[in-house]
């Protein structure tokens, strides 16, 4: 994957050649910065783990409310 930085418009490529074959292409999940102006370049979509982030804490917030309904009620 290219990367052009937006204030300087340098082209980076990081992704790994061997023996002319692209091995692993670099995914920008993070964001990367540019060496040559130093800017940031923001990532292309939300990082995976953002959304497994979401999805527990909505799973442990049913979680909760659920002992919580139980202990009002004065089940155990």
């Amino acid at each position: 994957m290219k990367i052009i930085c937006d204030k300087c418009e340098y082209t980076i490529d990081r992704d790994k050649y061997v023996d002319g074959k692209l091995v692993e292409e670099y995914k920008n999940i993070f964001g990367t910065v540019c060496p040559i102006c130093k800017s940031i370049i923001k990532p292309f979509k939300k990082p995976f783990f953002d959304e497994n982030k979401k999805n527990k804490m909505e799973l442990l917030r049913e979680e909760m409310r659920e002992k919580l309904r139980k202990n009002i009620k004065g089940e155990t």
